[in-house]
């Protein structure tokens, strides 16, 4: 029986890169993404190279698109056992200039978005005798800069629902943990910047690494492998921090 992944905010990116690293790995992959367009290219791509996927057009904020979501892949593929919660959004902004609806968009995505899925992905997991849910966080949920008090607050957050679901969940035999990636040269990084303030991004964010380097998509795409694969089977409600060591040396000069 073919394992079945859904992965949120997959059109394009990191989310893309762990749809592709589980298709390669054998999963039927649901590419469910706010970008319809994108999502139903990449569904495309995967299935030229001969992958099972399907594009579900998905608004992680609105609870009946997230129970569509599952229920196309019930349809689809006959279950689900791994759930990547990965879609998420930043704004930048001093924390007294920060719109309230900003605010309340950011977590409505990043955090709501990840409760939504857990919630109505766990019991279809149940029925398949257990799961893994991989919340994508981020390196803000340990440390953080000024103006990112929604982004780091959505982010800390995830990790206590990470924590507290696995909790909830383990009875039946579902594992959920945490990613938190540092800077990922990947569109959210780079949106609504000009490529002279992207490169120095890039540049401040490498310098804090013991590397020298930032990450790429595939960094976190393998993590996530290795994370809902048997090797991890022991591996529940904690957080991973893929930083390229950034979170050694807190100046991000």
């Amino acid at each position: 029986m073919k394992k079945v992944a859904i992965v949120t905010g997959s059109a394009r990116g990191i989310g893309k890169a762990i749809a592709t690293r589980l298709a390669h790995d054998g999963y039927a992959v649901v590419i469910a993404d706010i970008l319809e367009e994108l999502a139903t290219q990449t569904a495309e791509e995967l299935r030229r190279q001969g992958f099972s996927a399907l594009a579900v057009p998905t608004d992680v904020r609105q609870e009946p698109q997230v129970q569509r979501m599952v229920e196309e892949a019930v349809k689809a593929f006959g279950g689900v056992d791994v759930l990547v919660n990965n879609a998420g959004v930043m704004w930048r902004g001093n924390v007294t200039e920060t719109p309230t609806d900003a605010f309340d968009f950011v977590l409505s995505v990043n955090l709501r978005g990840a409760f939504l899925g857990i919630k109505h992905a766990a019991p279809v997991m149940r029925r398949r005798g257990g799961g893994v849910i991989v919340n994508i966080a981020s390196i803000h949920a340990f440390a953080t800069q000024a103006g990112m008090a929604a982004y780091a607050a959505s982010k800390t957050g995830l990790i206590g629902l990470t924590r507290a679901a696995a909790l909830d969940l383990g009875q039946w035999n579902i594992r959920v943990v945490a990613i938190c990636p540092g800077a990922v040269d990947a569109p959210m990084l780079w949106d609504k910047v000009n490529e002279a303030e992207a490169k120095e991004t890039a540049r401040r964010w490498a310098n804090a690494s013991p590397l020298n380097t930032i990450l790429r998509p595939e960094d976190v795409a393998h993590c996530v492998a290795w994370v809902v694969s048997d090797h991890a089977r022991m591996l529940t409600g904690v957080a991973i921090l893929l930083d390229a060591g950034v979170a050694t040396d807190l100046r991000i000069r």
